[in-house]
């Protein structure tokens, strides 16, 4: 397995105000964040909070968004020939640029609050209506994220011709290049279709920036919901209910409008949402792998070490069990679990644990890609405590290969293990090698810097950093719990002894007294 190792970004401070019971709280949201903390202490809705100001970036970022593409002059003679991989257009990533940027990205989540009620399925209407966010980031800490983002391959269509692009950062631009592949069977058009259509190819451009802009800044979004073990062997039910929830709708559109065209219409405006957001998001793409387990999102070169790591969880935590599809008499699919000697059982037979991992093994073998952020509420749910631990080097690994991950949990032992994990200052590969000894998983690949590593806990309903200079992850604050059941064991034993002490002091004396008596 190959780990490229070129990938690292700086942090980004997010800040929430009136959520739930958090009055003002921030995250330092880096590559791998972790956040621990008793129930109902809001942890979800942090993180439920960071995934919907994720797509409400992707969503709404492009509008408003107005800066000039130039075109490079050397590339616009006369008689120039198409080649592959040339830069054609360009913007300069100046001042003026990364000040509208940055207040785009301002703009985007100060319109978000207005979003809550349905997005957390608030039917009262007043749990989130002071409630803000702020995200705080540099112009210098765009340029970094821009410095470090991989080349950006994408295709437009545009009057019934497909234009392909490699959109990279060089020098204080991003540029714009035409890579002339074949896509979908069909040939892609050069910058020589759009010759006199110079608005119709700067606009083309712009898309393309701004697409890796959000690459860069807002990668794509995937939260693994705590209720993952039911929506997994429900999702099927669910999404029937909800197809049939959608077609009362539309019926009774149409009865009080009497237009099909116009209650169509309102149903797409006015669509209900039947569960929180992030739950609609888990089910549809539950749908869209059975629907389609190759083809959701065109996958990079980089897919097969996804698809290891999801082989890694079955070795070294499922014994060897395999989770996959296979097709139903009926058509379509259905989750099975391949237990070897040509025997599979289904998902609702297999045990707590495969449930519960069986969404990440879909996740990394069908839309896995570097860049994305990776959510899970509560990893360690159904895991022996062995298995959470090597499940922590697992997404390690994922960080390590170019993946943000964030965790909320309980457990004391991915805190613990985290602290292993992470490491101050540089390491040379001969260290760490020597130090995967006394890894789980013997793969140097799961270390982490502390430079790569937030860690939280929730506390006084604010978020309070474990991590201490010197030291790493301080998490023995964690333990009170275990040294409190420790003293009470003490107590127990201590008052039980005492009894028994007591009763035998008693009978010695009474045994004193008789004696006495006798003589």
């Amino acid at each position: 397995m190959e780990w490229p190792g070129y990938w690292y970004h700086n942090g980004m401070i997010i800040r929430f105000h009136n959520l739930g019971k958090i009055k003002e709280t921030e995250l330092d949201l880096r590559p791998m964040t972790v956040i621990i903390g008793p129930n109902n202490s809001n942890k979800t809705y942090i993180a439920y909070s960071v995934y919907g100001l994720w797509k409400a970036q992707r969503r709404r970022f492009r509008a408003s968004l107005n800066f000039k593409v130039s075109r490079k002059p050397s590339e616009a003679s006369e008689g120039r020939k198409a080649s592959s991989n040339r830069p054609v257009f360009f913007v300069d990533v100046s001042p003026a640029f990364l000040g509208q940027v940055l207040k785009r990205i301002r703009d985007v989540s100060e319109r978000f609050r207005s979003e809550l009620d349905t997005y957390f399925q608030d039917s009262s209407g007043k749990l989130f209506t002071n409630t803000s966010y702020e995200l705080q980031i540099s112009g210098e800490e765009v340029v970094g994220k821009l410095s470090r983002t991989p080349d950006y391959r994408m295709s437009i269509r545009h009057n019934e011709v497909r234009y392909a692009y490699i959109v990279s950062y060089s020098e204080n631009q991003i540029l714009v290049r035409w890579t002339n592949p074949e896509v979908d069977g069909a040939y892609a058009g050069d910058e020589s279709s759009l010759d006199g259509h110079e608005k119709e190819a700067q606009k083309l451009a712009s898309l393309s920036i701004t697409s890796f802009l959000l690459n860069a800044l807002f990668p794509d979004s995937f939260l693994l919901p705590a209720e993952r073990n039911a929506l997994i062997i429900t999702y099927k039910m669910l999404e029937t209910r909800r197809y049939k929830l959608m077609r009362d709708v539309h019926r009774q559109r149409r009865l009080r409008t009497g237009d099909d065209t116009q209650s169509i219409d309102l149903m797409q405006e006015e669509e209900p949402v039947r569960y929180p957001q992030p739950v609609e998001d888990f089910l549809d793409f539950l749908t869209d792998v059975e629907n389609a387990p190759t083809r959701i999102i065109p996958r990079p070169k980089s897919a097969k070490s996804f698809a290891e790591l999801a082989d890694v969880i079955e070795e070294s935590i499922q014994d060897g069990n395999k989770t996959g599809y296979r097709s139903t008499v009926l058509g379509g699919k259905e989750i099975v679990i391949d237990v070897g000697g040509d025997v599979s059982i289904d998902l609702y037979n297999a045990s707590s644990s495969i449930k519960q991992l069986a969404p990440l093994l879909l996740y990394l073998r069908y839309r896995a890609r570097e860049n994305d952020l990776l959510i899970i509420d509560e990893p360690e749910m159904n895991l022996h405590p062995e298995s959470q631990v090597k499940l922590l080097e697992v997404l390690a690994l994922l960080v390590n290969h170019g993946v943000n991950v964030l965790v909320t949990t309980h457990s004391p032992y991915i805190m613990a293990h985290l602290n292993n994990l992470a490491q101050d200052g540089a390491t040379s590969q001969a260290v760490k090698n020597r130090q995967a000894k006394s890894l789980y998983l013997k793969n140097p690949n799961s270390l982490l810097t502390m430079d790569q590593v937030s860690a939280y806990e929730m506390r006084d309903n604010q978020l309070h950093s474990l991590k201490e200079e010197g030291y790493g992850v301080r998490w023995n604050t964690l333990s009170d719990v275990s040294v409190d059941l420790q003293q009470k064991y003490f107590e127990i034993y201590e008052e039980g002894h005492a009894k028994e002490q007591t009763k035998a002091t008693r009978r010695a004396a009474q045994n004193a007294g008789g004696q006495d008596r006798q003589d």
